[in-house]
């Protein structure tokens, strides 16, 4: 900005009764003045800055202003006009300078040495050290006062005419006028516009222009207390780039930021009017989309478009990048959930992604059914994943006929630090409802697989591990590809694993699991059906899907124990063996119950006769004493 610009900038006419020797007179005599002017000035400066030298002060280079401004008015009294363009030019760019130093003290930002200059060394600096506009106020009234003791002194000694000293203090009196009114225009001007990009920068990523977390959140309030007055609902997108830091150590940080810069154009590409994208920092992107008629299918459709446009490669120094992201989506259709929340589960169901193989969307919606408490249990869970506040116990299984010990079964605790055991049955729908359960799921499958894998070596049988499989987990494309991990780290035979899932699952019309059901089939791990029996089934899934086990609710068996009617789970069994299916009787608790199941043909049993769920320690006392691994 032009902070400086003096009245003598423009021309003004000479009076007809000025002697023009006597004011070429003065004018050399003003100039050979203009040190003793500057070093007039320089120590009134000092006066009122007792920490200030003034060798420190000499160097500072808003100085070179009164240099310039003494000679446009020797050149006004030679010619009658105006300082020309370079002087000017110099009067500009000591005001840009100026006005970039007070934004550098309000902004707190490093000033451009380039364009500023030297500034005075941090011993020198203090409250006179920054070019504020109360320090150019002064210094233009020092400039004036100065330069017009000057004038009435060399005019003295020359005995130069009133009317010339006059016009002369009268020209240095308007031209210190205009200046700190300009300046002080000037200066209004431009903290304003300094204003407007300090909110842009509250508001905004500094690196890719994106909305920083508070507006995000400030947004999301909003979004959330309309869906009261508008059908449909909204969706929070959670985004985080996969293994980001790789390509920081590859390519270096400006790279890095480069990448992130061009995702941020792509995801503005894809977002509508009305939506809303942030980057939360790192390689962190949320997105909020509003007014969604369906919500499920239409977040779901939209984190796939961004998830598309993520894995498109991208062009870096030449190279082609290809990045894939984690993504957890949270819908929300009903007012009750503070945006925070919403967030976190968004995050949560991410951070579910990332536990299970990462490259993919994963979705949870929220109704009216997760409530605060429940909510707080889901983010308890989630930290207990990461902590070690999860564990599994084994249940055993025995062969029906021989009693011989044939596997376990998994089941998971959770331990709360505060609230000691937490049933499964409260935890268990919580993670589901919170997006949790591929990642717990994810948890249970590797720690009974290592522990499937070490008591192997302490058995001479082909032990099975069976472990429970949700509906969230068969819906992954990834699933199978985490089982075939699994079995290569722990060098477990697939026949050995039992994954159970519930008919209701399988039953469910809106996934489609044969795919994925095939796929485990070729890689060789058993499938079960867990709770056989217990709905409204149609038998026709067990030839459409390829279980080769079904475990009968328990329900049968008491039934058959307290009426002694063996036609139905005759029948179920019969039907199971005449399609090569194993058949699992649990819940035995009783020995008429044991008696049953060994009478009816079923090949395993299980319940609380047979053996409670224990801990590893427990189990190996029990059936691995003496033995050792080798």
């Amino acid at each position: 900005m032009d902070v400086y610009s003096l009245a003598w900038t423009h021309d003004a006419p000479l009076s007809e009764v000025v002697d023009q020797d006597e004011r070429n007179e003065l004018a050399r005599a003003l100039m050979s003045r203009s040190e003793d002017i500057l070093h007039l000035c320089q120590r009134k400066y000092v006066a009122q800055a007792p920490e200030m030298t003034l060798e420190v002060a000499a160097r500072h280079p808003m100085w070179d202003i009164v240099s310039v401004a003494v000679k446009a008015i020797a050149d006004w009294l030679e010619t009658g006009l105006g300082a020309g363009a370079p002087a000017r030019q110099r009067i500009d760019s000591l005001g840009n300078a100026a006005a970039i130093d007070q934004e550098t003290a309000i902004a707190g930002r490093t000033p451009d040495k380039s364009t500023v200059g030297p500034v005075l060394p941090e011993q020198g600096e203090g409250p006179s050290g920054v070019l504020s506009v109360a320090l150019v106020t002064k210094l233009n009234l020092w400039w004036k006062d100065t330069t017009c003791l000057v004038l009435e002194e060399e005019g003295a000694r020359l005995a130069i005419g009133r009317d010339t000293i006059d016009a002369a203090t009268d020209m240095v009196e308007r031209s210190c006028n205009s200046s700190i009114v300009r300046m002080a225009k000037q200066y209004d001007l431009e903290l304003q516009d300094l204003h407007a990009r300090l909110v842009d920068l509250a508001n905004h990523d500094q690196l890719t222009g994106l909305a920083n977390r508070a507006v995000f959140l400030a947004r999301l309030e909003t979004a959330i207390a309309r869906i009261g007055r508008h059908p449909g609902g909204l969706a929070v997108v959670f985004i985080d780039l996969d293994d980001f830091k790789a390509v920081n150590d590859a390519f270096g940080h400006s790279r890095g930021d480069e990448l992130l810069t061009a995702l941020a154009e792509r995801f503005r590409d894809e977002m509508r009017p009305e939506d809303t994208v942030a980057r939360f920092g790192g390689d962190e992107f949320v997105a909020l989309f509003e007014d969604l008629i369906s919500p499920a299918r239409e977040a779901r459709a939209l984190a796939e478009r961004l998830h598309r446009v993520i894995t498109e490669p991208i062009t870096i120094a030449g190279e082609p990048l290809y990045i894939t992201a984690s993504i957890g989506v949270a819908v929300v259709t009903d007012v009750s959930y503070p945006s925070e929340e919403v967030l976190a589960q968004a995050d949560m169901t991410m951070y579910g992604v990332k536990r299970t193989g990462r490259n993919q969307v994963a979705m949870v919606e929220l109704g009216g059914e997760l409530h605060p408490a429940a909510f707080a249990m889901a983010s308890e869970l989630h930290r207990a994943l990461d902590g070690d506040g999860l564990s599994l116990a084994y249940q055993p299984a025995f062969e029906a006929k021989s009693g011989a010990l044939v596997g376990f079964e998994a089941l998971c605790r959770w331990t709360h630090p505060d609230r000691g055991p937490i049933s499964p049955v409260d935890f268990i729908p919580i993670a589901e409802e919170s997006g949790l359960m591929p990642a717990l799921g994810s948890w249970v499958l590797a720690e009974a697989s290592h522990q499937l894998a070490a008591w192997s070596e302490m058995s001479d049988t082909s032990l099975t591990m069976a472990i429970n499989v949700s509906g969230r987990q068969l819906a992954d494309p990834m699933f199978s590809t985490l089982v075939e991990e699994s079995l290569a780290r722990t060098g477990i035979r697939p026949h050995q694993v039992v994954l159970e899932i519930t008919e209701s699952i399988l039953l469910g019309e809106h996934v489609n699991y044969e795919a994925v059901l095939a796929r485990l089939n070729e890689v060789g791990v058993r499938l079960s059906i867990d709770d056989f029996g217990t709905g409204y089934s149609s038998l026709a899934y067990l030839r459409r899907f390829p279980v080769d086990q079904i475990k009968v609710d328990r329900g049968f068996v008491q039934d058959v124990a307290e009426h002694g009617d063996t036609r139905i789970m005759g029948a179920v069994v019969r039907l199971a063996h005449d399609l090569d299916l194993e058949v699992v009787a649990e819940g035995v608790e009783n020995e008429a119950e044991r008696l049953i199941v060994q009478l009816l043909g079923c090949d395993v049993m299980q319940g609380f006769l047979l053996g409670y769920p224990l801990t590893p320690q427990l189990i190996e006392e029990k059936f691995f004493a003496g033995a050792s691994v080798g």
